[in-house]
């Protein structure tokens, strides 16, 4: 099974950050309706299994 670290949609979370944990990374997808578009963002970890919205990394 594909990991969320292997998907596009994957960002990791800079060392930085307040919330950086190592393997934490955000899962951002766009999303588009009648009124424009937004970014939805949830928080992941690069080893979870992929979800619905996967995409292979190029």
């Amino acid at each position: 099974m594909a990991e969320c670290k292997e998907c596009r949609f994957f960002f990791g979370v800079p060392e930085n950050a307040d919330d950086f944990k190592p393997g934490k990374g955000d899962c951002v997808t766009e999303i588009r309706n009648e009124k424009g578009k937004s970014w939805l963002s949830k928080p992941v970890f690069e080893d979870s299994e992929s979800c619905g919205t996967f995409v292979k990394k190029v």
